[in-house]
């Protein structure tokens, strides 16, 4: 029962906040009409940039990857999620499919990869 609580403790975070954009992107329409130009692009990277960080998570605390491996791997899949998202808002009237979504999708993962890869690793900082 031990791996099962680890396991879940890992992988909800990262597969919740997946659904949590699903969810969103299902919707016909926001929530609320965007505060000031682009600010859509500063929501697409940093909710993208989360989903990074939860998998950057999950790969190196639960499973056990390197720092770096799981980084790549985090950024390769949101970014993916992120392309994904964007081909099924073309099936959501009246929301459209758009390419620089994506692109600010990949660059709040991009963010994420870069800090993973940049940053010094805290030493004893894992979960249970």
């Amino acid at each position: 029962m031990k791996t099962l609580a680890r396991r879940l403790f890992y992988w909800l975070p990262p597969l919740a906040w997946a659904g949590a954009i699903f969810y969103l992107s299902s919707l016909t329409r926001l929530p609320r009409p965007p505060a000031y130009p682009g600010e859509d692009k500063v929501i697409h990277a940093l909710f993208f940039g989360i989903l990074a960080l939860w998998l950057l998570r999950a790969l190196a605390g639960g499973q056990g990857m390197s720092a770096g491996r799981a980084a790549a791997f985090a950024f390769a899949f949101a970014s993916l999620y992120g392309a994904m998202d964007e081909v099924h808002q073309h099936f959501v009237p009246p929301r459209t499919m758009d390419a620089v979504d994506w692109l600010a999708d990949t660059f709040g993962a991009a963010v994420v990869f870069l800090a993973a890869r940049c940053l010094p690793r805290a030493e004893g900082a894992a979960g249970p």
